[in-house]
């Protein structure tokens, strides 16, 4: 019933000033249960209990719907920061989870390789586009933890490669003597930001987007 259709009833010589609106309030419901009350039948008058229960209901029901209300504008303020913090990331190399390297004239490549349980038997392989092998790491063993590769740019001669996306991929042996795939990390360049109902996110050079609790460096 809107608020409209309630003073009619209250005021029934008069017409609602109120515009009409489509949820009932606290002062609503009140009038309500005064109207309720003023036209109980004598000899079956309104439950007290029951009516204080019905009111304690209603109190409950409109203090969570602020709380909700009150959450989503907190959760809506903390994805503008964020917008506004990635906004600063615009233009700089970020250092994320991923295998593209991007190599170009002026900037050393970023390759790292990012170890969740100690292996043996590891190695590191960077191919150029076309699947070529380029260059191999390989070590005995390696503890939990990122270990730069401090590619230079050169492949296994020592030679300067051409320019370029080169792909990096890392394996090793774990306990169990069998093979396990390594998480690799490369930087990329943030092109522009997204902000969508989970957050915010980078666009990176490569086409991909990242997270930003996914970034391990800035540089």
């Amino acid at each position: 019933m809107s608020v409209s259709g309630i003073d009619s009833l209250l005021n029934p010589n008069e017409k609602s000033r109120i515009a009409p609106q489509k949820t009932l309030g606290q002062d609503d419901f009140l009038k309500l249960l005064t109207t309720q009350m003023q036209n109980q039948d004598p000899t079956n008058p309104v439950d007290n209990t029951k009516m204080i229960a019905d009111m304690a209901q209603f109190s409950s029901l409109e203090a969570m719907k602020q709380l909700n209300d009150t959450v989503s504008s907190m959760s809506q303020m903390f994805k503008t920061n964020q917008a506004v913090q990635a906004s600063v990331l615009v233009g700089k190399d970020v250092v994320v989870p991923g295998s593209k390297i991007n190599l170009v004239s002026g900037n050393l490549p970023v390759a790292l390789v990012d170890i969740k349980e100690p292996l043996t038997d590891v190695k590191a392989q960077i191919r150029d586009s076309n699947g070529v092998l380029v260059r191999e790491y390989s070590w005995d063993s390696l503890p939990v933890g990122q270990g730069d590769l401090k590619w230079d740019g050169k492949d296994s001669t020592g030679n300067p490669v051409m320019q370029g996306n080169y792909i990096l991929a890392a394996w090793g042996t774990n306990s169990e003597g069998a093979r396990a795939a390594v998480g690799t990390l490369v930087a990329q360049k943030v092109v522009s930001v997204d902000v969508g109902s989970s957050g915010a996110s980078l666009n990176l050079a490569d086409g991909s987007a990242a997270a930003l609790d996914e970034i391990q460096q800035i540089r």
